[in-house]
């Protein structure tokens, strides 16, 4: 097998899935995975990311970390539940795992408790909501990391026994058989397939690649905007994750599926935007290493540049279509106020709002 290209920075890939999460279709199909039994009393649509809420110092959450609040059908009622959900990826899986959502798990735990007792008497009974600790690893093998709270502890082994029984659901992408995603009937799935394929022989992936393009056809008449972030992600992956020589058969693949001719002219610009991202990420990393200490020196400058304007670029097209899709149409003062800000910290914090405003006038930017 040729081997893969240079990966680019960790997370330029990692974002796009996260951000994919934080649409609801996404959310689901991803539960109807993970948690089959459960996902269909998980009220999606209702879902509240709370990741600005939870607590700092050392355990600050980190990009992947995604807490929702979401209702669950408990028969005629409903109740809500936790779903923490972590990201993990193959580059340096985090082997305190069951400790970092246990910690999500207290901390919640503890603001609900918190309140109760804030409230006037008479209270009801305290009852803590459940919290479903989950963990979607893209590593390409098993996960070899601790599973549960008992295996980080150390000796004495004898107390082991009275550790907390806390097990996180594990969710392995490396189990999926990428025929069997691409047979989902779900768009997220089939993306997920590349994924999955990202290290396969040439072949193998360009049939997959393709594959998976041609069945987003549908997706972009029923959900413009959710085929259009889901191209982003195909599209980066293959042009990130597969040697440069592939590329070109990689950008006809992705024309060729597109029977739109204004879908084609979207994806064409998308493919430029990468490959400029690309050529400057190239540039930056250094096609002349082993030239003079001062270019490796600017090589680094450019690559910080690059990665920057990359990720601006990409945090102000998301906030824009996710706006786009809960309210329709954006006043140009909003758009100009997106366009020209450099914040990526608040671009990152506006997309965090818009499952909780109920108005552009209460969007934080």
């Amino acid at each position: 097998m040729t081997p893969p290209a240079p990966k680019p920075p960790r997370d330029v890939l990692d974002r796009l899935v996260r951000e994919s999460l934080l649409n609801t279709d996404n959310l689901r199909a991803f539960l109807s995975r993970a948690v089959p039994a459960l996902a269909d009393q998980f009220l999606c649509e209702r879902a509240r990311l709370m990741d600005r809420e939870f607590p700092v110092d050392d355990w600050r959450r980190r990009e992947a970390d995604l807490p929702f609040e979401i209702p669950y059908r408990c028969g005629n009622e409903e109740r809500l539940a936790l779903v923490c959900l972590l990201l993990e990826h193959q580059s340096d899986p985090d082997p305190l795992m069951p400790l970092r959502l246990l910690y999500f798990a207290v901390n919640y735990w503890d603001r609900q408790w918190r309140a109760w007792r804030a409230a006037e008497p008479p209270r009801p009974e305290l009852k803590l909501n459940p919290v479903l600790p989950l963990v979607f690893y893209t590593g390409t093998t098993e996960w070899t990391q601790a599973r549960t709270l008992a295996e980080l502890l150390g000796e004495p082994a004898a107390l082991h026994a009275f550790a907390p029984s806390w097990q996180p659901l594990f969710w392995n992408l490396a189990d999926q058989p990428p025929e069997q995603l691409l047979e989902s009937g779900d768009g997220w799935l089939q993306v997920l397939a590349v994924i999955r394929a990202q290290f396969a022989a040439a072949p193998e992936f360009e049939a997959i690649y393709s594959e998976v393009q041609r069945r987003l056809q549908g997706l972009s008449v029923q959900d413009r905007v959710r085929w259009y972030d889901l191209q982003r992600i195909v599209i980066t992956w293959g042009q990130h994750r597969r040697p440069k020589a592939e590329r070109q058969t990689l950008l006809a693949a992705t024309l060729n599926a597109q029977a739109d001719p204004g879908r084609r002219a979207e994806v064409e610009q998308m493919e430029k935007t990468i490959a400029e991202a690309l050529i400057e990420e190239g540039e930056a990393r250094g096609e002349a290493r082993g030239e003079a200490r001062g270019e490796a020196r600017g090589e680094a400058r450019g690559e910080a540049r690059g990665e920057a304007r990359g990720r601006l670029l990409q945090s102000r097209q998301y906030l824009r279509r996710q706006l786009t899709k809960k309210f329709k149409s954006l006043p140009e003062e909003i758009i100009h106020r997106i366009e020209t800000t450099t914040d990526l910290d608040r671009l990152d914090a506006c997309v965090d709002q818009i499952m909780d405003i109920q108005s552009l006038e209460e969007l934080r930017l």
